[in-house]
């Protein structure tokens, strides 16, 4: 059970400890010492929970809705289905994270060291427990654990509400990622379920509108890369913290954004030296969100800067 789980049971049970206990008379002397001895258990209990670190990957699936049979069976290839979606969810954000990026085809690096295996099933509707059983020693928290936790937390943004809140998110996120999370949340709407689920301290719920929500958003939203050169001046590079500005002719606004990770510290320090104010070309990667051919969002990551 992740940590989260663990808590909540443990809290239920302490809650009813004390309700029983409010209830009790003078004369229920033996099972008052009995439940005081029971919630003294149950205190430690808790506290040793909230101190523990959970350093391996989990999460708990709850799923609701039309496939879902109260707390007693799920069918069998909604379930299928989702749990292959999730994972696979799971090892392109590992990979992202330990690659940079995805190419547009080919095999997911790392998907080997991405895997989870269903440990148990888990009640309150029906779900589907996930553990990493082999994280890597001596770590204090496994890298896989980071990307089931980023799983949840990107899947939380394609349903919430605040439109802002999900334009800022995709904008950073891989195509193969986004098209992943759109086949997830298709499988969800599509079969009018709904989904909770748990990792380490992340609770997500998403009723309904959040489904529905999501898996609109996931299918009308795609991304697109580009290569560009633009005549301007430099405002500035940054080593440290690797951004620039760069303002472009034609009365464009000012570009601002990372630099490629190609770019040396020292080369970024040159190239503030030589180019800062002077006419100059630059050529940028630019990153587009779109929903329905209508640019949301562009991103720019400088690639290299030159003479006019």
């Amino acid at each position: 059970m992740s940590a989260k789980l663990d808590r909540d049971f443990v809290a239920a049970d302490l809650a009813k400890v004390d309700q029983l206990l409010g209830s009790m008379t003078s004369k229920d002397v033996f099972a008052k010492l009995s439940l005081q001895s029971r919630r003294e258990d149950l205190q430690q209990e808790l506290a040793s929970l909230t101190n523990a670190q959970e350093v391996s990957a989990s999460a708990s699936l709850f799923f609701g809705g039309d496939p879902v049979l109260a707390n007693r069976g799920i069918e069998a290839s909604f379930g299928a289905q989702a749990m292959e979606k999730f994972q696979d969810v799971v090892t392109k954000i590992f990979a992202v994270q330990h690659t940079g990026s995805l190419g547009q085809r080919g095999t997911v690096p790392g998907k080997d060291a991405s895997k989870l295996h269903i440990t148990n099933i888990v009640r309150g509707s029906f779900g589907f427990r996930l553990e990493e059983l082999s994280p890597q020693a001596n770590l204090i928290t496994s890298p896989l654990k980071d990307a089931v936790d980023e799983a949840t937390r990107l899947m939380e943004r394609f349903g919430v509400e605040d439109e802002e809140a999900f334009e800022s998110e995709v904008e950073n996120l891989d195509g193969r990622v986004l098209a992943t999370i759109r086949d997830f949340f298709g499988i969800l709407s599509d079969h009018r379920a709904t989904f909770r689920l748990v990792s380490g301290n992340n609770d997500r719920s998403f009723r309904a509108q959040n489904i529905v929500r999501a898996a609109e958003r996931a299918k009308i939203t795609t991304l697109d890369e580009e290569d560009i050169e633009l005549p301007g001046q430099l405002s500035g590079a940054l080593r440290d913290s690797r951004i620039f500005e760069f303002r472009p002719e034609n009365g464009r606004p000012t570009i601002k954004g990372s630099i490629g990770l190609d770019l040396s510290a020292d080369t970024i320090s040159r190239t503030n030296r030589e180019f800062a104010d002077r006419d100059s070309v630059a050529k940028f990667r630019v990153k587009r969100v779109r929903q329905n051919d209508r640019v949301l969002r562009e991103k720019f990551t400088l690639l290299s800067i030159h003479e006019r």
